[in-house]
């Protein structure tokens, strides 16, 4: 699962965990034949989350196989993570699409997500930010972050902080909790915004308390530059190592100053 450069771009199902084992689910007690679209769906989930992907599997294309677009979308991910099918990027393009044609944000995202990197399409920035607008026009937080991270950095749209500010703050509005890390680092660097150490401290610290990896690596950078707090370099190393095993994939230009600060230990994440 990727979540760089300070985007959410999870390929996951976009399930909320459900802590219920499939089995204890009302809706596993019933014949599938009775089920309703949106129960099918949900089964799935819990067999997902009970890590039964083969019957994950079947749930969702029952509920797919009645116009539920969650399901198709579910299925898609199945396959781009290989969970119960032979991974296949193909494949997960096709149901994300079918999901997408239904009107689905969280099918938009995904396909706009591959674009952006290139996976299993020929990378094209423009149409990444296409497509996001399209799930950010359905209410997509996570799409709508990303478009603000697309602004804030001329990513296949012309440069313009003022309305990546807009979509960060929409986006947290909304519950989009990697929005604290993109606000932290305007702050930093004065994108669009009057530089403030103390806000970015804010803002990554409430980033943190939600485990984003992003606002991990912030802290960093401001404990090693003495932003807003004491230089620390001990305490910096410290976070980049937390942003790191909790999945934070530096940029190209960033790889060489984590190999300065922590050293042997980098090369091992």
């Amino acid at each position: 699962m990727k979540k760089i450069m300070l985007f959410v771009l999870a390929l996951c199902l976009c399930f909320t965990a459900v802590g219920a084992a499939f089995a204890e689910t009302a809706a596993a007690d019933k014949p599938a034949a009775e089920m309703t679209a949106e129960e099918l769906y949900q089964a799935g989930r819990d067999a997902y989350t009970a890590e039964d992907y083969e019957k994950a599997l079947e749930y969702f294309q029952l509920a797919a196989d009645l116009g539920n677009a969650k399901g198709l979308r579910a299925i898609g991910s199945l396959y781009f993570y290989g969970l119960g099918v032979e991974l296949s990027t193909e494949k997960a393009i096709e149901y994300y699409q079918r999901a997408a044609d239904l009107g689905d944000a969280g099918g938009l995202f995904n396909i706009g997500v591959l674009y952006y990197f290139g996976e299993g399409v020929e990378k094209d920035y423009g149409k990444a930010a296409e497509l996001f607008q399209k799930a950010a026009d359905l209410g997509d937080e996570s799409a709508i972050n990303n478009l603000g991270y697309m602004y804030e950095h001329g990513d296949g749209v012309e440069q313009d902080f003022d309305r990546a500010l807009e979509y960060y703050r929409q986006a947290l509005e909304l519950g989009e909790v990697y929005a604290y890390a993109n606000l932290g680092n305007c702050y930093l660097k004065g994108h669009g915004v009057e530089q403030d150490y103390a806000k970015a401290l804010e803002y990554y610290t409430l980033g943190v308390e939600q485990g984003v990896p992003d606002a991990m690596f912030g802290l960093g950078e401001c404990c090693y530059e003495g932003k807003g707090l004491e230089k620390d370099l001990d305490k910096a190393a410290e976070w980049y190592r937390k942003a790191l095993e909790a999945g934070y994939e530096p940029r190209e230009e960033e790889q060489a100053h984590l190999k300065a600060v922590l050293g042997d230990e980098y090369q091992q994440k």
